[in-house]
C-alpha cells in the first residue's frame, strides 16, 4: 500500500516539474537574449571592415577611443545601460529616450576636435565611418531595433 503512495507521489511530482519546465521554456523562448556589448569584440568586428584609408589613419586604440566617446554619447543621451539592468528607473534621462545617428555624430566629432588640441586628431570622415560600423554592429548583436517613427 505505501509504494502505491509513493508511485502517486513520484508520478505527481514529475508533472508537477514537467509543467514548471514547459512554462519556463516558453517564456525564455519569447524572450529577446540580452545584447551584451564587448569593446574588444567590437573594435576586432569594425577594424575588419573598415575601409583600407581609414584603417591606414586610425590604430585599434583610436578605434577604441572613438567607440567609447560613442557610448558615452549612448550613456549621456539615456539609452544604455549596464549588464544585467533594464533601461529604465534611474538610467532614463528623458522619458522616452531615443539615440538620433546624426546627433551622436556630431557630438563624437566635437569631443574629437576638443582632443585634436591635445594632437590626437581623428578625421570627422573616419568617425562616421567607424559609427557607421558601430551601428552595423550594435544592430547585429541585437542592441538596437528598428528605427522609431516619431509621433504624429
Amino acid at each position: 500500500m505505501g509504494w502505491v503512495f509513493l508511485g502517486i507521489g513520484a508520478l505527481v511530482v514529475l508533472v508537477i516539474a514537467f509543467v514548471a519546465l514547459g512554462r519556463s521554456v516558453g517564456q525564455l523562448a519569447t524572450e529577446r537574449p540580452p545584447a551584451v556589448y564587448e569593446l574588444p569584440a567590437a573594435v576586432q568586428w569594425i577594424a575588419q571592415r573598415l575601409p583600407e584609408e581609414v584603417t591606414a589613419r586610425l590604430s585599434y586604440d583610436d578605434l577604441s577611443r572613438v567607440l567609447g566617446w560613442h557610448l558615452d554619447w549612448f550613456t549621456e543621451a539615456g539609452v544604455a545601460s549596464r549588464y544585467g539592468e533594464e533601461i529604465g528607473g534611474t538610467d532614463i534621462v528623458h522619458e522616452g529616450a531615443v539615440a538620433v545617428e546624426e546627433a551622436a555624430v556630431d557630438a563624437v566629432v566635437a569631443r574629437s576636435i576638443a582632443e585634436a588640441r591635445r594632437g590626437q586628431e581623428i578625421e570627422p570622415v573616419d568617425i562616421v565611418c567607424v559609427l557607421d560600423l558601430q551601428m552595423q554592429y550594435l544592430t547585429k548583436i541585437g542592441a538596437v531595433g528598428t528605427e522609431a517613427t516619431p509621433p504624429q
